[in-house]
């Protein structure tokens, strides 16, 4: 009885690590470069369910920020050479519109597209 009692808390204490691990995984990094009037990368790939951190570096004259409207992430506006960083997690598979908020900056063309995969 013992034998089975020490060989099911094993299990249960290496399942409780393993989740801890899981839930508490590193975000992918993602660098976006920000300029008059275009992101780089203009589209992106993530994988649906993995934590991402977004990093959007302002190397334009003029403020930007980016905005994912259908997954309710937006950066900060920022300053040039300044950067932001927002933290998500895509849920769902999809191809989701990105774009610069700041006035004019959609209509000239600061567009993009993430796809989720």
């Amino acid at each position: 009885m013992r034998t089975w009692t020490s060989l099911a808390l094993t299990v249960l204490a290496v399942a409780v690590a393993v989740g801890v691990g899981l839930a508490g995984a590193a975000p992918t990094v993602v660098k976006v470069i920000a300029k008059e009037f275009a992101f780089e990368p203009k589209e992106m790939k993530l994988k649906a369910g993995q934590p991402v951190k977004l990093v959007l570096e302002n190397k334009g004259v003029i403020e930007h920020d980016i905005v994912f409207d259908k997954l309710g992430v937006k950066t900060a506006t920022i300053q040039p050479g300044k950067t932001a960083e927002v933290t998500f997690t895509p849920k769902a598979k999809g191809r989701y519109a990105i774009y610069c908020s700041v006035p004019g900056h959609k209509e000239a063309g600061m567009t993009g597209t993430l796809v989720v995969e």
